[in-house]
């Protein structure tokens, strides 16, 4: 494979402000999914935000300048705080643009999606990992499939809007086409694709070859071409994907073959070529993250602590702090610091450290890191 030394000198555009800040606002969750970060939680944990500190955290985001990142508020469930719609009303007098994520449970309902829109909810996700069995086997509770959907009715009928995401493990995989077509029916048009990273609750089983996450990377850019907008997170080599198969040079494997037969069997030929933002991001580069007790880290699933909100401003440690600059800067480790798609994909940060316990590592999902070697 082409591989050739990075420059050290790329500057990224979201060096001054994320595009996202991640809040998880409450670790509390009446769901128990198998790829959670941690374990089915029914109560708030010790030391979670107070809401006088998630005030202050909202402002501080806001602080970032205009324009401000947009803030999701995610969990656990938002839903099993008391204060979250106030909250809402204060990002909103802050002029912060707000996305939510609440879990598909009983504390759903019409009036809820109604409420986030009267709050100015600026958009809505929901998991959908595949059909009704595979669903609430992964989200641990039976029935959830089915909330999921009428939640998703509930927030299209409020004005939200909406889009589902997807976990990607070897459980889900092969049921990609079926989700497909249930969104295009929903005509839901934005789909979140995560790719596993191991860590709490998941399982290294449900892990692919780099060879069949690559498949999947290429499954995705044919979904684009029926008027998707698709994001895999965790996955940035679909950028490299598509240069390459702009290049002539991509060969898909047994499982791509086997999930484009699927979609096109059940959706017909793609309506336009494929589509992709060339650039994406990083944990720490675009995204940053504030855990339910206050310690702000690159990602979600990427738990290196840069600082704390009680005590650090979150813009002063996003622009300044190493970890962030090195993962920003592409100063990486081994294949993915000497890759020529570098600045293009970057590698999954939190992957490596999954695996690596090295922030700043290969991505072992990547063809390219394997064999480079």
């Amino acid at each position: 494979m082409d591989v050739q030394t990075q420059s050290t000198g790329r500057v990224s555009p979201f060096s001054q402000r994320p595009v996202l800040v991640f809040w998880e606002t409450t670790k509390a969750c009446l769901l128990a999914c198998q790829h959670c970060r941690a374990r089915a939680q029914h109560e708030p944990l010790p030391g979670e935000l107070t809401t006088v500190e998630g005030e202050r955290l909202l402002a501080d985001v806001a602080a970032f300048g205009h324009p401000a990142p947009v803030v999701v508020l995610t969990g656990g469930d938002l839903l099993m705080r008391p204060d979250i719609f106030h909250l809402l009303e204060v990002a909103r007098a802050l002029d912060l643009r707000v996305a939510v994520s609440p879990s598909a449970t009983n504390l759903v309902d019409e009036r809820v999606m109604e409420r986030f829109a009267a709050h100015g909810v600026h958009s809505l996700s929901l998991s959908l990992d595949g059909p009704q069995p595979v669903h609430d086997l992964i989200r641990g509770i039976p029935g959830t499939y089915a909330r999921t959907l009428a939640a998703l009715r509930w927030s299209k009928a409020a004005g939200l809007t909406t889009q589902i995401n997807t976990v990607v493990m070897r459980s889900t995989v092969e049921h990609l086409p079926e989700v497909v077509s249930l969104l295009r029916r929903e005509q839901v048009r934005v789909w979140e694709v995560f790719f596993l990273i191991a860590t709490g609750r998941a399982l290294a089983s449900e892990y692919l070859t780099p060879d069949e996450w690559a498949d999947v990377a290429d499954f995705l850019l044919d979904v684009t071409g029926y008027g998707f907008l698709v994001r895999a997170i965790e996955g940035p080599f679909i950028r490299r994907a598509l240069l390459e198969r702009q290049e002539g040079i991509r060969t898909p494997g047994e499982l791509y073959q086997r999930l484009s037969a699927d979609l096109q069997l059940r959706e017909g030929q793609p309506i336009r070529p494929p589509q992709m933002a060339r650039i994406g991001t990083l944990d720490g580069d675009g995204i940053v993250f504030v855990t339910h007790d206050g310690w702000i880290t690159p990602g979600g699933f990427l738990p290196v602590r840069l600082g704390h909100v009680r005590h650090n401003r979150i813009a002063d440690v996003y622009r300044s702090h190493a970890v962030l600059r090195d993962i920003r800067q592409r100063a990486l480790h081994g294949p993915c610091g000497t890759c020529r798609f570098t600045d293009l994909c970057g590698g999954s940060r939190a992957r490596s450290f999954a695996y690596n316990g090295d922030p700043l590592g290969s991505d072992p999902a990547c063809q390219l890191a394997v064999v480079t070697r």
